[in-house]
């Protein structure tokens, strides 16, 4: 696995001349996840570090399309603990206030899967597809670099073992580095 990654990031370091202005784009996310309305459970822990990966293609300076997935935390009660990743796919919106700085702001679908661990047995994981939109800003370093701060906003559900289910929502702020070809 290790020399499959370091053969493609090769080939796309020697290939990245040949392809300079095509509109493709891959990167990588660090940040932090707040979960938010999570019904009447009381959170004894919202919060958790993430990671996410992402790949986009900017069709002009104004207007492209972006898949990512990304942690969207982890949260315990007093009786459960779970954790939720999604996947996503959105349409950007970029608006440029220089060559190097530009604003952004994302709208889309995301699927999130939560796992639960629950000592009462009370709680499943569940799956959710909702609206995913989130805002942030790009600088870029070089026309092959950029760095992003952003906000994403992405849907997340659990279950009952009795098919209640309770929708909640995860608040993702993230540093991010992104690379065009």
């Amino acid at each position: 696995m290790k020399k499959t990654l370091a053969a493609a990031l090769l080939s796309v370091a020697v290939a990245t001349p040949a392809f300079a202005e095509s509109g493709f784009y891959i990167g990588g996310t660090l940040g932090n996840a707040k979960i938010s309305n999570f019904g009447n459970a009381v959170l004894t822990k919202s919060s958790d570090s993430v990671y996410g990966g992402l790949v986009g293609y900017q069709f002009d300076k104004n207007f492209g399309v972006e898949a990512q997935f990304t942690g969207v935390g982890k949260f315990t009660t007093a009786t459960m603990s779970g954790k939720g990743d999604a996947f996503g796919v959105a349409a950007i919106g970029t608006l440029p206030l220089s060559d190097s700085f530009s604003l952004y702001g994302k709208l889309g679908f995301a699927s999130s899967k939560t796992k639960i661990s629950d000592a009462t047995g009370t709680y499943l994981g569940a799956s959710r597809t909702a609206a995913t939109y989130g805002l942030g800003v790009q600088y870029n370093v070089s026309p092959q670099i950029g760095i992003r701060l952003g906000w994403d906003r992405y849907g997340s559900a659990v279950k009952t073992n009795a098919g209640n289910t309770t929708n909640f929502n995860s608040n993702v702020w993230s540093a991010g580095v992104i690379y065009a070809f």
